[in-house]
């Protein structure tokens, strides 16, 4: 896939920059070692534009049923802003647009040179900056809603959000478009003593590819309680980079993958640990069917001057079918000699011991092969401790499963 950038031949500053570096290095290859389980040829084959335009008949999209009573949601349709959305934001909420001092923030959030950033913040699609002013603490959660119906787009919003000074915020990333290719990016900025809840839904159309890359810098004594959870799309790779750069923050970044079919999902972290005696904790569950393939990187890094760091990270994999494939990299680099780090990761199938327990007891094959999924998702989706989120994400995981005991009814 090579979104055609022709009309961008003109740009300068941050977004010529960054044009620069995507026409000079493009997609990783197969040698690129942080792509070696997520290939791009398939989207090789596309030919894509951005999208230029949104029409009021664009905003007129209903809403997921299962957001908050109350929520502040800002809309985009095919990667572009629908302002009027913003009117209803409270006064302690300061939008702006990206400018060029605002995307270099962005990017100082991202790894540099990165495929994803590169691209998206030069066809960037819109471009906005929420300010959480210092010592608010949000009556109701923000929803950034993405829709989109154009699968011969292209979406590249980018969204720089940052909360002052002893903040308190509830956001939800929700992506649910039918475009070609989904590719936002999102730069988070958490101010000393302040919390962000976080919970980003990939649920988007069969043959929809999403990229997604957000950055996260975290200040003294902050708190991230994220969750990630992706069940849509033909390929999907959501990568979070985690920088807890000041001491005593604590960082929470669960997630789950569900495939099926030929579906490919991607959850991959960094995480760094720049100061000492912060935490952090990840917890990854897997459920593949068919030949769906899932991939789990977590990196964990800490630096010499992190003492008194605990990093935790468990992966789990269950495979349903075996032609289903599931890959996992955890890794552990640690400069200190004080702190308490561990990770882990396995692969496996459902257990026919317990499956032979329920079915023994009257229950069904079907329905005690979803309870065993149910009980292998529910670590992680007991992670989710802020109940307006979890009252977002917990139906969506179970219509998967709904629909895949119907499968295996079937």
């Amino acid at each position: 896939m090579q979104p055609d950038l022709r009309a961008l031949t003109s740009l300068y500053g941050v977004r010529g920059k960054a044009l620069a570096r995507w026409q000079e290095s493009g997609w990783p290859g197969p040698k690129d070692e942080a792509w070696r389980f997520t290939r791009l040829s398939s989207l090789e084959k596309l030919s894509l534009q951005p999208a230029v335009s949104i029409s009021a008949k664009d905003t007129a999209s209903s809403l997921p049923m299962n957001l908050p009573d109350g929520a502040y949601i800002i809309r985009f349709h095919n990667g572009m802003l629908d302002a009027g959305s913003l009117h209803e934001l409270p006064e302690s909420i300061l939008c702006s647009e990206l400018d060029d001092d605002g995307l270099a923030d962005v990017i100082k959030l991202l790894p540099p040179d990165h495929p994803v950033s590169n691209l998206s913040v030069a066809a960037m699609t819109s471009g906005l900056c929420l300010d959480v002013m210092a010592g608010v603490a949000l009556a109701a959660p923000v929803v950034l809603l993405f829709t989109g119906d154009n699968n011969a787009v292209s979406t590249h919003p980018v969204v720089l959000l940052r909360l002052g000074v002893a903040a308190r915020a509830v956001v939800a990333d929700w992506h649910e478009t039918n475009v070609g290719l989904s590719a936002p990016l999102l730069g988070i900025d958490i101010g000393d003593r302040a919390q962000l809840d976080y919970a980003k839904v990939q649920s988007e159309g069969a043959k929809t590819s999403h990229l997604a890359l957000t950055g996260i810098r975290m200040g003294e004594n902050a708190i991230f309680d994220g969750f990630q959870l992706s069940i849509g799309g033909c390929l999907a790779r959501l990568e979070a980079n985690v920088v807890l750069s000041a001491e005593s923050s604590e960082c929470c970044l669960s997630a789950i993958y569900l495939g099926r079919e030929s579906q490919h999902h991607d959850i991959t972290t960094n995480m760094t640990h720049s100061k000492g005696y912060c935490q952090s904790k990840q917890v990854i569950r897997g459920v593949l069917d068919d030949e769906a393939r899932g991939v789990f990187q977590g990196k964990v890094s800490v630096s010499q001057d992190a003492q008194k760091t605990d990093g935790q990270q468990m992966s789990r994999a269950l495979l349903l079918s075996r032609k289903a494939e599931a890959n996992a990299k955890p890794e552990l680099e640690i400069y200190a000699d004080d702190v308490v780090c561990s990770h882990g990761a396995t692969v496996g199938e459902l257990n026919d011991d317990q499956l032979f327990y329920l079915t023994s007891r009257g229950i069904h094959r079907d329905t005690a092969r979803a309870m065993l999924i149910s009980a292998f998702l529910d670590e992680a989706v007991d992670k989710i401790s802020n109940n307006d989120l979890a009252s977002m994400l917990r139906p969506e995981v179970n219509a998967w499963m709904q629909v895949q005991e119907r499968v295996n009814h079937d």
